[in-house]
């Protein structure tokens, strides 16, 4: 149902539940397969760019028997804290009302101190992994384009370290690349739990390596998100293996069916990109340390590689990437300022943001990225 409200247009979801916790990740999944761009688009002829994270209110229906906490215990591992929630009894059914994003998606565009003096923020993330076993088109993080590197177990630890003392974070990513290329990943989530980093260690993965993982690996997930490409779709055996073991070690998971990318570069230099910037959800939630610096976005932490070898018009004299970051250490004020400043990167001059047009998710030749080919004409 799609309805309008004071803070823009509202679409409510409704999907019926199986039972158990297995049965509400699958509903979770349904619900955000079905409020991604494409889905929206097709459904409604609209551009929403609608996340679960921008839930302004969870409904769930669930026959007097169920046990309503345990349901809620799982949710509120998931949701933002703004979220509202409520519970009803009847038949088993999962509500979620999502809102139309407009302006500043982040309920935090300028950044404060903590009692402990920390930056808080929505999400950071470190790439362990920055090569990948996929070669997407409009990578997020342009894996295709970047060499084989691996962080040490003891380099997580020294990076944690170092940023913990100076910023909190509702959700650490473990991100990659592919992050179970690395061999001892088990290892590094155990390493993100305990650097108190944030109260949430999230791995995002593409699944096709689940098949190999220990049981040392499920032990210590906080939780995983799968997703799942078109172009290279999660084995349906493989998902109902994560299921089991998300239901058997407690952790929480969430499985993405991801059929579209937005377009992530312009391969032609942009001048005016202070609207993009103004309105860019990237740079409050894909916040990175690489290479010694923090850097408020993973394009820009890429930027100064990758425009040595896409395809792409030239910049204008002086157009530097090397300043995007904070070089570390650096103090918690110095990194409020920088996230909380209005002016644009260099790297913003080539990028679309968060809504950039969909493009059909698709898998890139080698020749293509030798050649620097970002996506298909």
């Amino acid at each position: 149902m799609l309805e309008s409200s004071a803070d823009g247009r509202l679409l409510t979801l409704d999907v019926a539940m199986k039972s158990g916790i297995a049965g509400l990740m699958e509903a979770w999944a349904d619900i955000r397969a079905r409020s991604s761009r494409e889905a929206i688009a097709a459904a409604y002829g609209l551009d929403f760019g609608f996340r679960i994270e921008d839930a302004v209110a969870v409904r769930v229906t669930l026959p007097a028997h169920d046990d309503a906490a345990t349901v809620w215990a799982w949710l509120d591992r998931q949701l933002p804290e703004a979220c509202a929630r409520a519970t009803m009894v009847g038949e088993r059914q999962l509500q979620i009302v999502l809102r139309e994003r407009v302006g500043q998606p982040t309920k935090r565009p300028v950044y404060t101190l903590d009692a402990q003096g920390r930056v808080r923020v929505e999400a950071f993330e470190l790439h362990v992994v920055e090569d990948c076993n996929l070669r997407c088109a409009n990578c997020c993080n342009m894996s295709p384009f970047v060499d084989v590197r691996r962080l040490s177990v003891d380099e997580l630890r020294e990076q944690l370290a170092t940023m913990a003392s100076v910023l909190s974070t509702d959700v650490f990513k473990i991100m990659g690349g592919e992050p179970l290329l690395h061999p001892r990943i088990d290892e590094m989530i155990v390493v993100a739990r305990e650097s108190g980093i944030g109260a949430v260690v999230r791995l995002f993965t593409n699944g096709l390596l689940l098949k190999r993982m220990k049981e040392s690996f499920w032990r210590a997930l906080d939780q995983l998100t799968i997703s799942s490409y078109a172009s290279a779709p999660v084995p349906q055996r493989t998902l109902e293996h994560a299921y089991a073991k998300a239901v058997e070690y407690g952790f929480i998971l969430n499985v993405k069916p991801v059929t579209s990318f937005s377009q992530v570069l312009s391969p032609r230099y942009i001048a005016d990109v202070q609207e993009t910037y103004d309105t860019c959800w990237l740079r409050h939630r894909c916040l990175i340390v690489r290479n010694g610096r923090f850097y408020k976005c993973t394009r820009a932490a890429y930027a100064g590689e990758l425009h040595q070898r896409i395809q792409r018009e030239q910049p204008p004299a002086g157009l530097r990437f090397d300043d995007d970051g904070v070089a570390l250490p650096a103090s918690a004020a110095t990194l409020r300022d920088y996230m909380s400043s209005g002016v644009p990167l260099a790297s913003c001059h080539y990028c679309l943001a968060g809504n950039g047009p969909l493009e059909r998710h698709h898998q890139l030749s080698k020749r293509e990225v030798e050649a620097g080919v970002l996506r298909r004409a």
